[in-house]
């Protein structure tokens, strides 16, 4: 009996998990109630908070297990010596990209603002796979697979912006391909640039010889008025 109390109190936070993730995703954080998630799933509020002491922690429950799984998936990736390089880093950002578009940049703000102690726990998380991520990058660098005339740091931010503002659900319903093109079309930007082979070639040499200058600020802000 006990066994099986416990299976039922497994499976109704779970539900209650689902239910939730749902509500948060569709509409945000700040405008669900516990009593909307309890009303989902067919229970009073008092029963959900048997399971859960506060919203936060149900808020808890729907993002951090994800983002703590999908950690220890990259930790694995990384500890695997037999992986070549290139798949391994395709790999970690596979990881990072389809992260992203797990969670509305609506849900995102209104964490920020409504549940910051959350937030931090969160930014934590990511802050940690960024390190790891950087890491791996400048291990690219180091054997000769990534450009060395780019900085870590560059690379890093700039393709993390990038999963930022294009693989969101947004962002997504308004381009004319799956997820999945969008992602491959960005890593295939990040990996082999925008330019056909002989124009990047070109373009290399241009830089290389300093034709392709930065324009002067002063000119950039007499442009701009």
């Amino acid at each position: 009996m006990v066994e099986n109390s416990v299976i039922e109190e497994q499976n109704l936070s779970t539900r209650i998990v689902d239910a939730a993730r749902e509500l948060f995703l569709e509409h945000g954080y700040s405008k669900v109630s516990a009593t909307e998630i309890a009303q989902a799933i067919g229970i009073s509020k008092k029963t959900l908070y048997k399971e859960f002491e506060t919203k936060e922690d149900i808020l808890r429950a729907v993002i951090l297990p994800k983002l703590k799984e999908s950690a220890k998936q990259i930790d694995s990736i990384l500890a695997d010596r037999a992986m070549p390089f290139l798949d391994k880093l395709k790999e970690v950002m596979s990881m990072i990209g389809f992260q992203h578009q797990r969670v509305s940049p609506v849900l995102s703000r209104d964490v920020f603002i409504h549940a910051p102690e959350v937030w931090r726990e969160i930014h934590e998380v990511k802050q940690a796979r960024f390190r790891k991520f950087g890491t791996l990058i400048e291990e690219g660098i180091e054997r000769g697979v990534l450009r060395s005339d780019v900085p870590a740091e560059i690379i890093l931010r700039s393709y993390t912006a990038a999963v930022e503002n294009l693989m969101v659900p947004q962002t997504l319903g308004e381009l004319p391909c799956t997820a999945q093109v969008a992602f491959q079309s960005l890593i295939k930007i990040l990996f082999e640039g925008i330019l056909e082979t002989d124009a990047g070639k070109k373009l290399r040499r241009k830089n290389a010889r300093g034709v392709i200058k930065r324009p002067r600020i002063k000119k950039v802000l007499q442009s701009s008025n």
